[in-house]
């Protein structure tokens, strides 16, 4: 791998995420990374002997193209089959929710169940909020769904749009609901029923560490700072690097990549002004203290809890633990429509985490590490199409190939990321040998 230079370049490729990284592999090209490690938030961490991830990822697909190259790479993936409960009226839930109320009060469980046979009765579903009373109705969705997505996405689901639900929120036939008023059992429900997961304790980010190493030519610490499209020319570091592209693939959040396009026409600029996403901070704790938990992660939809979700890492891999520890990573979601006191943060999440009974007041804390990770999620309000058009169709114009979640502000799962990424490569050599 190497790790600096300067020259021209026919393709390059900004960011080394998993989307960026498929696409390097997919065309040949340089990628240019401004931190000091390739991986983008597929990345983790080490912090005495535990590991932590940017957050909680698994790969939830079949898809052969995928598993080819990271096999390819050297990555070695467990099995595993989800352990996941919502935590909702001071009781711990099976995930999903709508399958598995048998623990909740019977009035509860009345309301949710009438709602949910009536739910028919909603014709329209012009944003997320009625979607969501049309598909589980209003029970389940004012007990569980609108409290959560107005915690993770910061904003209340009536200012979104539902294109990008599809798969992301489990569905469930009528049986299976009424079956789960009555017997909390039925797990098997939703994309990542079951999912895989790097071996060996190196945590998610093995698979792009090692995709980082299979390629020939990656640049870390070259953070973009000035891109001059008409020139073809884009700077690093405030001009301590300057490279020549013929086109540039990019996985660099829309936003600033518009920002740091010194001729973006105006129109452009106040299209990248209207996109809107979430920010996640990630509480991570190693506890003295083995087996914490019997479960992989779990959900908190009420408000007078800081975090959205935790996870359990050493859940994951034996290895991302010491022996005879535990470890659990909180994230708490924030945005413009939702600030961050990031100076109390850390003590409340843990004040938290000991009142749901995810740890306990006696456990020794080994270690608190936090990860700030800035561009979450998309939001997907009704500005966010039109805008991503216009942003797009300006940057192909000048060469620019946008792809990966922040590239095509959109919520992608990281294989998906990777997809787009091989995708969008082989689409910009195609039209590169057409230009020819």
């Amino acid at each position: 791998m190497k790790t600096g230079g300067e020259n021209e370049q026919g393709v390059i490729v900004l960011g080394g995420g998993i989307a960026g990284l498929a696409a390097a592999r997919a065309s040949g090209a340089a990628v240019y990374e401004a931190e000091a490690t390739a991986g983008g938030t597929c990345r983790s961490k080490q912090v005495d002997g535990f590991t932590f991830d940017y957050g909680i990822h698994v790969l939830q697909t079949d898809d052969p193209v995928v598993h080819d190259v990271l096999d390819d790479v050297g990555v070695r993936l467990a099995s595993h089959e989800r352990v996941a409960h919502i935590y909702s009226h001071n009781t711990y839930t099976a995930y999903p929710f709508q399958v598995n109320t048998a623990g909740l009060p019977l009035s509860l469980r009345a309301r949710c169940l009438w709602e949910y046979l009536r739910r028919g009765r909603f014709s329209t579903t012009d944003n997320y909020e009625q979607w969501i009373y049309k598909t589980v109705g209003k029970g389940f969705g004012r007990t569980f769904l609108i409290p959560y997505s107005e915690k993770f996405w910061t904003v209340h689901p009536r200012r979104m749009t539902h294109e990008w639900t599809a798969n992301r929120v489990p569905r469930a036939s009528t049986w299976q609901v009424l079956r789960g008023a009555l017997i909390s059992a039925q797990t098997r429900v939703g994309s990542n029923a079951y999912f895989q997961y790097p071996r060996h304790g190196a945590g998610y980010g093995a698979m792009t560490t090692l995709m980082s190493e299979s390629l020939d030519e990656v640049h870390l610490n070259h953070r973009a700072t000035r891109i001059d499209t008409a020139g073809r020319r884009v700077e690093f570091n405030h001009g301590q690097a300057v490279v020549r592209y013929e086109a540039m693939i990019s996985t660099i959040p829309l936003p600033v990549l518009v920002e740091m396009a010194s001729d973006a026409p105006e129109a452009v600029r106040r299209a990248a002004g209207l996109l809107r996403c979430n920010s996640i901070f990630v509480v991570n704790l190693g506890i003295d203290r083995p087996d914490l938990s019997g479960g992989h992660w779990a959900h908190f939809p009420e408000k007078d809890v800081s975090f959205f979700r935790i996870s359990y890492p050493h859940k994951f891999e034996p290895g991302m633990a010491p022996e005879g520890m535990s470890s659990v990573a909180a994230e708490v979601a924030y945005s413009r429509y939702r600030p961050l006191d990031e100076s109390t943060i850390a003590d409340r999440v843990v004040e938290d985490l000991i009142r749901v009974k995810a740890i306990r007041a006696s456990d020794r804390v080994a270690v608190l590490d936090t990860i700030d990770i800035k561009f979450g999620y998309v939001i997907y309000d009704t500005n966010r199409a039109a805008a991503v058009r216009a942003i797009h169709d300006w940057l192909e114009s000048v060469s620019i190939y946008p792809t990966g979640r922040y590239g095509r502000w959109e919520y992608l799962w990281s294989h998906e990321a990777l997809l787009a990424g091989m995708a969008t490569a082989q689409r910009c050599l195609a039209r590169r040998q057409t230009a020819s």
